[in-house]
């Protein structure tokens, strides 16, 4: 086991707190904040795994886990244990071509210390493991979900995914497993593929729920017992399947990310959503209030005309007033460069903010986190197909995320902040400054899916800003006012 220590700062810093770039051969699988702040991330550096320990100022301490000789060690899915220790699982592959390998499975100490490990083989008829998520069950057992890989019945050359679940003590001892197929005869759902997969505890039931692609790779809520016996098998709603072509489907939601209940029949839902025609695939960010059957009963969307959304890295929630959705975003028509983006949002499905790093072309979002004090820990990752990949981590705070007005959600006129006047208006708006350190002032119009209509420098008269809105189309708008590049006043109105 080798410990190190280094913290790069950011040489391209935004309003973040903290940027630390990891070693060029560091690969980040996943992980979970503490609540001193302390973001705990495990993952590869090279062939070995990885164990990185981020403190709050953005220093970092690397633990590593050496591979067998001639393989790479992927560390996958971190699990904190009632006593303090960790439970982590990873795959050995043969060679970083090969995505597939055996289950590796270590239990540390408070300290990191190794208390024990063990590699565990595939079952008979499969050649690896890869994708995973773990989740510690009501009972005090690790559950363990798996992509297992294995040669496609009836096609010579060709391979297929199929999920895999797995219970150990919090030892480390197995308990059990199953291989999930729909094979004869065994007839249950299996999972297709798990990209992006959630492993999620019914906290209303003894039930564990793997959110991921099921029968026929759809998109879906599946529930099993402690002997991993399928009960329930739900479609996420909102998925239609016109008939473009012999053997084509059009599946509408992707990437689904559940980390949040309202109640014991509704959650929070984050995903990436496809229009019903498969050849002009234009994918927006979906977030909705869905039940314990997969249908979504209330929904707010960013869809913009320019940008394709992709719902990777999931969502981080803080409390009520404070859930963040990571997003990856491409300019429609071409697929790269794609930057990585943060939106805050509320459970009430309001859009309150969001953080653009346009300077990170080509970063895609791996995962966020939420830290004790409302903020956040975003990891992304450079595509070696076109940047340098190296991997960071960033720390923002709640007050990084700028204002925006992206929730689609109907507001009453009568909760329309009266800040500007007249409100409505029909030609000539007032929005009184008394708070700006600058002359110059910066006005900023947009409209209630977040388009800026209107983005223009000001030279302050006095106390008041007056712009003509003639030009705008009728409905309403949310305005932004800055100052040194600081917000100084915000608002909405309406244009009859």
């Amino acid at each position: 086991m080798m410990i190190c220590c280094l913290m790069v700062m950011g040489g391209t810093m935004k309003a973040q707190q903290w940027e630390t770039v990891l070693p060029d051969s560091v690969s980040i699988s996943g992980g979970f904040i503490n609540e001193d702040n302390t973001t705990e991330l495990i993952g590869c550096s090279g062939n070995d795994g990885a164990y990185f320990r981020v403190f709050e100022d953005g220093q970092y301490e690397t633990t590593t886990f050496p591979a067998p000789e001639g393989k790479q060690l992927v560390l996958q899915t971190l699990t904190p244990l009632d006593n303090g220790g960790y439970f982590i699982s990873g795959r050995i592959m043969t060679n970083r071509s090969n995505d597939s390998g055996e289950l590796k499975i270590i239990i540390l100490d408070d300290n990191l210390n190794v208390v024990s490990e063990q590699t565990l083989q595939v079952a008979e008829g499969f050649l690896g493991l890869t994708d995973g998520a773990a989740v510690m069950d009501d009972d005090g057992t690790i559950v363990l979900l798996k992509t297992a890989r294995r040669e496609k019945p009836n096609y010579q050359g060709a391979y297929e995914s199929r999920g895999a679940l797995f219970r150990f003590t919090q030892s480390g001892d197995s308990l059990n497993c199953r291989y999930l197929l729909a094979d004869p005869p065994d007839p249950i759902c299996y999972i297709q593929q798990i990209e992006n997969q959630k492993l999620i505890n019914d906290p209303y039931s003894d039930q564990i729920i793997a959110v991921c692609a099921g029968q026929g790779g759809v998109q879906s809520l599946l529930y099993f017992d402690y002997d991993f016996n399928l009960t329930n098998d739900f479609f996420i709603d909102d998925i239609s399947f016109p008939e473009i072509g012999p053997g084509w489907q059009c599946k509408h939601i992707s990437h689904p990310y559940v980390g949040y209940w309202y109640n014991a029949n509704e959650m929070l839902l984050v995903a990436d959503q496809e229009d019903t025609d498969i050849y002009a695939n234009k994918p927006h960010l979906l977030i909705g209030k869905m039940n314990r059957e997969g249908e979504i009963i209330e929904r707010v969307e960013i869809n913009k005309p320019d940008t394709l959304f992709y719902a990777y890295g999931g969502m981080a929630y803080a409390n009520d007033s404070t859930v963040y959705i990571s997003t990856r975003c491409h300019t429609e028509g071409w697929l790269d460069p794609y930057y990585p983006c943060v939106y805050l949002v509320n459970t009430g499905l309001e859009i309150l903010g969001k953080v653009e790093l346009w300077d990170e072309l080509d970063y895609y979002p791996q995962t966020v986190f939420p830290t004790s004090d409302g903020g956040c820990v975003f990891c992304i990752k450079g595509n070696s197909w076109w940047v340098e990949p190296l991997q960071k981590v960033i720390r923002f705070s709640r007050e990084d995320f700028n204002p925006i007005p992206c929730s689609v959600k109907e507001v009453p006129q009568e909760t329309i902040k009266a800040l500007a006047y007249p409100n409505p208006t029909n030609g000539i708006l007032n929005i009184p400054i008394n708070h700006a350190e600058h002359n110059e002032l910066r006005l900023q119009i947009f409209d209630m899916k977040g388009v800026k209509c209107f983005d223009c420098a000001i030279t302050r008269q006095g106390d008041l800003i007056t712009v003509d809105t003639q030009n705008l189309d009728a409905g309403m708008y949310v305005y932004r006012v800055l100052s040194g590049g600081k917000e100084v006043g915000n608002g909405r109105f309406v244009r009859e």
